[in-house]
């Protein structure tokens, strides 16, 4: 029996009882759509999440950190000290630009104590960080005003939460002390050793910040950053430094309530800091100013920029071989990928549910199909037709089955998916992480394919049985059946 002889005799039978067909496919068309709703709903929630993860962290740049050799023996391991560490220092920077698939190598040295930023009669906090200028502008900095740093000593770039977190410290007490008078009670800003710096931190964290509070405009502005350090007991002494401001980053970007400088500059203050009660002690209590660093000086971070987003893991583990600390969003976003792909399989083994009863309806449609036709599969045999050629034909009629109702369900979820995104786009609110979801299911092309692929198979399965069980009827019983 020729392929288009087969053709033909598939649609034909399916026509003949069409009703029973369409029925059948229907049943097939709804767990199909279930499926493609389902499984593009959890692709669409990952894309989003992944999107705004890349939008939070850069996943092409590392944090390297100074690494506590392993310690191993009978004895367990012992409390570390800071000269266990593995240090970063300008050695540490001339290894990391050599490994293949960096980029940009960054060294990182923070403010070790207390800082405020004030402009006019505001003030509130910042995080000082110093970077190495060069390097910087080889990273993404998504400046939203002005420029990033152009290398000289007194400039900073700030983060964009914080000319939201300035307060005008002594009005809030004027009217705490107002408060106070007229209810008696305590206010925030006193207490019983004196006034408190509690409201100064506020807008330390995200989340915290008041977002009624009026943004004030900082760039191209000189500002002062104040500086706190214990000089003994009870002594408190404040450094003052006038620095220029020439750009904020776009919201989101790196760390919040962060200013950058160049790190020559928060290296000289970190020594200031330093010349406290206890001279010559560090963040650790080592003796900084007094040693000599052979490998030039140490840094507390290192950030690293790849050139790829492929070349992340490889650059990763050899960081790792050569004996630092590192963190990359990668692995976090491998965190993501597995999460959601247990959703997707959940979501999709529930909506794969109502394919199996479908199948079973394909099962019961062909089992009819051979009790109504046996007389004809008699005919057939006795004219030539093979085993083959009986098993064939009624499995391309169930295939088939299973086809247009993976077709018709694909159109189907298709369809939902639609309507889902048209839902997010038209609502400002929905929103994943911060950003908008204008895109809440998602279709690729590989979905697609599967889809009306697993339907038609699924419709293959179910028509197996009846296949077997029509190819084997006896051509001279099939006959004498009226």
């Amino acid at each position: 029996m020729r392929s288009l002889d087969s053709l033909r005799l598939v649609w034909r039978n399916l026509w003949r009882m069409k009703l029973r067909t369409f029925l059948t496919s229907i049943g097939v068309a709804i767990g199909t759509a279930a499926i493609v709703a389902m499984i593009s709903l959890g692709l669409g929630l990952k894309a989003n999440a992944v999107k705004s993860f890349e939008n939070f962290a850069n996943i092409t740049e590392l944090n390297v950190m100074p690494a506590y050799p392993e310690m191993g023996g009978p004895g367990g391991s012992a409390p570390f000290g800071p000269g266990d560490m593995k240090q970063l220092t300008q050695k540490t920077v001339q290894e990391l630009k050599a490994i293949p698939g960096v980029e940009a190598v960054m060294a990182v040295n923070r403010l070790r104590g207390q800082s405020n930023i004030s402009f006019g009669r505001k003030e509130g906090f910042v995080n000082l960080v110093g970077v190495e200028v060069a390097e910087a502008a080889r990273f993404d900095q998504k400046v939203e005003k002005g420029t990033y740093l152009t290398g000289k000593k007194n400039e900073i770039v700030i983060s964009a939460d914080i000319p939201q977190n300035l307060r005008d410290l002594e009005q809030e007490r004027r009217q705490a002390r107002k408060s106070r008078r007229g209810t008696g009670g305590s206010s925030e800003f006193s207490g019983a050793n004196g006034p408190s710096y509690g409201p100064v931190y506020e807008g330390r964290f995200p989340g915290s910040v008041n977002q009624n509070r009026p943004s004030v405009e900082l760039v191209n502005k000189t500002v002062t950053l104040v500086l706190t350090r214990y000089a003994g007991e009870n002594q408190i002494e404040k450094k003052e430094i006038k620095v220029r401001v020439v750009g904020q980053l776009a919201e989101g970007q790196r760390e919040w309530g962060a200013a950058y400088a160049p790190i020559e500059l928060v290296n000289e203050l970190n020594q200031w800091l330093e010349r406290s009660g206890s001279r010559g002690k560090g963040v650790y209590g080592e003796n900084r100013r007094g040693s000599s660093k052979i490998n030039g000086p140490d840094y507390e971070q290192i950030t690293v920029k790849v050139a790829s987003r492929e070349q992340v893991e490889q650059v990763v583990q050899r960081i790792k071989e050569i004996g630092y600390n590192t963190w990359s969003p990668t692995e976090q976003l491998k965190e993501i990928n597995r999460f959601f792909l247990v959703v997707e399989l959940i979501l999709g083994g529930v909506a794969a549910i109502s394919l199996l009863v479908a199948s079973i309806g394909i099962t019961n449609t062909m089992i009819m199909s051979i009790l109504e036709r046996t007389r004809e599969i008699g005919v057939m045999k006795v004219i030539g037709a093979t085993v083959y050629n009986i098993r064939w034909l009624f499995l391309l009629e169930s295939g088939s089955i299973g086809f247009f109702g993976g077709v018709i369900g694909l159109l189907a979820g298709m369809g939902i998916g639609k309507v889902a995104n048209m839902i997010a786009a038209s609502q400002p609110d929905f929103r994943m992480f911060g950003d908008e979801m204008t895109q809440i299911a998602v279709m690729p092309l590989w979905l697609i394919l599967s889809a009306v692929g697993f339907a038609t198979f699924v419709g293959v399965i179910s028509g197996l049985f009846p296949a077997i069980r029509a190819s084997r009827l006896s051509p001279i019983q099939a006959i004498r059946t009226e």
